[in-house]
């Protein structure tokens, strides 16, 4: 789907499968997902321009070295701010989501940075289903989102039939230090019900090369959090809260010095460690 002036499906270059909006985690819980983050859109927004200035962010950018002028899918972009990172590098980005509010706030976005003369498309898609033709993209992207994908393979295979040869498959997202993934998936899931799967370094690795990516590059960085913000973002309710502090409390020895859960003037404070890996065709 694109937003325009309302909704339309996207056809010509890009092609029609489904619009979209077919399920890929069963209907009802698409439909869950989309509700709950359409209410969400609102707090997101809200972080404004200190959201831009993520060293995920720009490590992401930095690493995909785009030429200017490369046309490149922005996925599950939010309200947007990976995507306007990228608009100020010179690249040509469609911005995609599967919520529509997000896409209105991507929009309201844009239009406060660059102006209402140049918008750019808006895509309502799932990561798993992309509605573009075969080799039509220089690159497919995605900031602090693939945790949410029902299907990283899938989203991964979707990205290698719609690049050129030679285009980038990249992401930043939070991502567990290997061999804690179950206690990392344990906190973010209570924190949130709709968190489906962050993957350590070599999941995403291993997930790039199944699909024929080669890859480029991997690091890491952190994202500091004021974890009541934290919590308050995806409105977290109060016995979920409960037992995301008591895992933070109860922190092992081994990954204290990866989140740093750390009290100072009465608040509670940690880091999530961000995998930024690119990938090439």
């Amino acid at each position: 789907m694109s937003i325009g002036d309302g909704r339309r499906a996207v056809r010509g270059a890009e092609r029609d499968q489904g619009d979209g909006r077919r399920a890929v985690r069963g209907a009802q819980r698409d439909q869950e997902v989309r509700e709950t983050w359409g209410r969400y859109t609102a707090a997101f927004a809200a972080e404004g321009e200190k959201a831009e200035d993520r060293d995920s962010i720009r490590r992401l950018v930095e690493l995909c070295a785009f030429a200017e002028g490369a046309r490149v899918l922005d996925v599950a972009t939010g309200a947007g701010y990976n995507a306007f990172a990228f608009a100020r590098a010179g690249v040509r980005v469609i911005p995609s989501d599967p919520t529509h509010e997000m896409l209105l706030a991507t929009r309201d976005g844009w239009t406060k940075r660059f102006g209402a003369d140049t918008p750019p498309p808006l895509v309502e898609t799932w990561a798993e289903v992309l509605p573009f033709a075969d080799a039509s993209l220089d690159g497919v992207v995605a900031h602090r989102a693939p945790h949410q994908f029902a299907d990283a393979a899938a989203w991964a295979a979707e990205a290698a039939r719609v690049v050129k040869p030679g285009g980038v498959f990249a992401l930043s997202d939070q991502s567990p230090p290997d061999g804690w993934e179950d206690w990392h998936n344990d906190l973010e899931r209570w924190r949130d019900h709709t968190h489906e799967q962050a993957r350590s370094p070599r999941e995403w690795r291993a997930i790039a090369e199944g699909a024929g990516f080669t890859v480029r590059d991997v690091d890491v960085v952190y994202q500091a959090h004021d974890v009541t913000d934290w919590l308050d973002r995806v409105d977290c309710p109060p016995d979920r809260r409960d037992r995301a502090l008591q895992m933070l409390r109860d922190i092992p020895a081994e990954l204290k010095d990866v989140y740093r859960p750390q009290a100072a003037e009465g608040r509670l404070y940690m880091r999530t460690p961000q995998c930024v890996l690119v990938a090439t065709l």
